[in-house]
């Protein structure tokens, strides 16, 4: 009698999967840990908490500005070039935003933005890699989901290594460790043998169609792109509902109960469609996942639940995002022209980074304006908005352009 046989664990037992995936996490740990050591840092010499809010919105923007356009240069120039010379860059950035920040203020702001520009693009890089590297079908679909939920683990180890090395090394010499992290990753992914394979055959397939300057210009893969931002929001907005949340209930330590929570309701979204992918196209499953996300996330409205039942719903706000994750870096594969790969999963990573920051950025405008009552209302829009972005994915409006050379193999 055979064992089952579960795409996941395939995955994983594929040669380079393992390694590529564990050094993209190292490389990517710098988003996970920036924010809060700028504010740390901020805190240690002005104490200016606006100030602290500026130059860290600068990096997540900058952030957001630059996977695209090093995704693009990924296309063009291939991973070992981009990534490396980008790490460098993203961290001597940090090493000059650390330094300068209490004598020359404006300075690290512009470095900053600098840092957040030049991040290693190893979220599209290793996303172009998966169709290179497993078998299409459920296969692709675990590595896609395993990825999406692999990227919570750095959102709960992030903050954790970033109050180990203020301890350590200090508020400045912190942000020095965020940014060394960054380029060691970035380096030991590019040492591996794919990424150089990829770089000889110029990214992720030939050169680019001429009639194409950019995929984020195929119809397709804007809207796709669009859903992402909608997914975004109330993962952003989710920040402000559990402070809001831990404050109105003077519960102390709540707010970090409940991210944690989230992201354990994250993975296990992600352990489940690993063991069994889900089995219909992205194109039809895409706006199903994002308003089944959006619903998800309904129950934080309700605000009188228990404290205990208030942190197990946010638990479950998290299970589908994964799932719905997987299905966008599947479909973005198919849409994508195969020499553009790169820079397509560029754009949807900045636009679910500008839709985590649109909701952190309303759902804290209208507390701060209204108070923590407004709780219910930040979660019933963030999860309407979700839930009508959404329908920009159905099947109708998203199909491939005939004009455009797709990889057909991915599909």
């Amino acid at each position: 009698m055979t064992s089952p046989s579960y795409p996941v664990v395939d995955v994983l037992r594929t040669r380079h999967t393992g390694y590529l995936l564990a050094t993209s996490l190292l490389g990517r740990l710098p988003g996970a840990m920036a924010a809060l050591a700028i504010v740390q840092l901020v805190r240690s010499t002005s104490g200016d908490f606006a100030f602290a809010g500026l130059i860290t919105a600068v990096y997540v923007i900058a952030g957001a500005v630059g996977q695209p356009l090093l995704g693009r240069l990924i296309d063009r120039l291939g991973q070992v070039a981009v990534l490396t010379v980008s790490g460098i860059l993203s961290f001597l950035a940090f090493t000059g935003m650390a330094l300068t920040l209490e004598p020359l203020p404006g300075l690290a702001v512009a470095l900053a933005a600098a840092a957040g520009v030049f991040t290693p693009p190893l979220e599209p890089a290793l996303r172009a890699l998966w169709p290179r590297l497993v078998a299409p079908g459920p296969q692709l679909k675990a590595a896609f989901s395993l990825d999406a939920g692999a990227q919570e683990i750095i959102f709960i180890v992030g903050p954790l290594l970033t109050v180990v090395g203020i301890a350590v090394f200090g508020p400045v010499g912190n942000l020095l460790f965020a940014g060394a992290l960054g380029l060691v990753g970035a380096v030991a992914f590019v040492l591996d043998a794919v990424p150089r394979a990829a770089s000889t055959s110029r990214g992720s397939g030939g050169p680019r169609h001429p009639g194409v300057r950019s995929p984020i210009l195929i119809p397709a893969v804007a809207r796709v792109a669009v859903f992402t931002f909608g997914i975004g929001v109330p993962v952003g907005a989710l920040t402000i509902v559990a402070t809001a949340s831990e404050a109105a209930r003077s519960n102390e330590g709540l707010a970090g109960w409940m991210l944690a929570v989230n992201a354990l309701g994250a993975l296990v979204g992600a352990t489940v469609v690993g063991i069994r992918p889900l089995g219909s196209t992205p194109a039809r499953l895409l706006t199903v996942c994002g308003v089944l996300l959006a619903v998800g996330y309904l129950p934080l409205a309700a605000t009188a639940l228990p404290t205990w039942a208030y942190i197990a719903v946010a638990g479950i706000s998290g299970l589908m995002l994964p799932p719905t994750l997987g299905q966008v870096f599947e479909r973005i594969s198919q849409l994508s022209p195969a020499a553009a790969l790169t820079e397509a999963n560029g754009w949807v990573v900045s636009a679910m980074t500008l839709g985590v920051g649109a909701g952190t950025l309303v759902a804290g405008a209208v507390v701060g304006a209204a108070g923590t009552s407004m709780v219910a209302w930040i979660v019933l829009g963030a999860s309407t908005l979700t839930a009508l972005l959404s329908l920009v994915a159905l099947p109708g409006r998203a199909a491939v352009p005939t004009d455009l050379p797709v990889n057909i193999a991915r599909q």
